[in-house]
């Protein structure tokens, strides 16, 4: 059986606008990643990867510390 989690995450935009996320996955969630989210407009996360801290946005880097 595979085991579904939901995942509760706040998202920054590319323009540094919060937004708080839910969808569900069977993938292992490291604790403290970043994840680049693919949101479509009406069903919400289509998808997601875990990116490194320099790979994020410079306006979503300002609320994060290195």
């Amino acid at each position: 059986s595979t085991f579904i989690q939901i995942i509760t995450v706040k998202n920054y935009n590319e323009n540094g606008k919060i937004k708080e996320l839910k969808f569900k996955t069977s993938r292992e969630l490291r604790e403290n990643a970043y994840l680049k989210l693919e949101v479509m407009l009406v069903t919400g996360v289509h998808s997601w990867e875990e990116v490194q801290y320099n790979e994020l946005p410079d306006k979503v880097k300002a609320n994060y510390k290195e």
